[in-house]
């Protein structure tokens, strides 16, 4: 008896074979799956990762400074008036010398004198009397009332 040669598949469109081989490997691999598990981590949502957080306040903050410095330096500087120190000098000087006019007009008044001094919106008020020199000075910001004993 002659002995016959086994069949041979031979598939008329190429590619066939390859997709079958892949549904057969793929039914003999089991399939698993777990939970997905996310975790938050920004404290905006709950999370407890704060890196996150304190580097976006970090920069903010930067990014403020850095505004505040640009806004500083494009203001022009103050024009200074050469003369102004001058003018100061003078003004407190013409002011110690009015204040020490009253002071002396109220420590030597005499025994029985009394007396008001304004200038602008300060008033000072003097009496002496019986051995006690009482002066009020008065401002808009409040009242001042010092007594003085003096000598006979």
């Amino acid at each position: 008896m002659p002995t016959r040669a086994a069949p041979r598949i031979v598939s008329s469109a190429p590619g066939r074979t390859g997709l079958s081989l892949l549904a057969v490997l793929m039914t003999a691999v089991p399939a698993s799956a777990t939970d997905l598990l996310y975790l938050l981590r920004s404290p905006s949502f709950g999370g407890t990762d704060t890196g996150i957080l304190e580097t976006a306040q970090m920069s903010a903050a930067l990014k403020a400074q850095r505004a505040a410095a640009l806004a500083a330096a494009a203001k022009p500087a103050p024009v200074s008036d050469p003369n102004a120190p001058f003018v100061q000098a003078i003004t407190s000087q013409l002011t110690g010398l009015v204040a020490q006019s009253v002071a002396q007009k109220i420590a030597n008044s005499q025994n029985g004198q009394a007396g008001t001094i304004q200038s602008g919106n300060v008033v000072i008020t003097y009496v002496n009397s019986d051995g006690q020199l009482s002066v009020t000075i008065t401002s808009p910001t409040g009242s001042t009332t010092l007594s003085i004993p003096v000598g006979t």
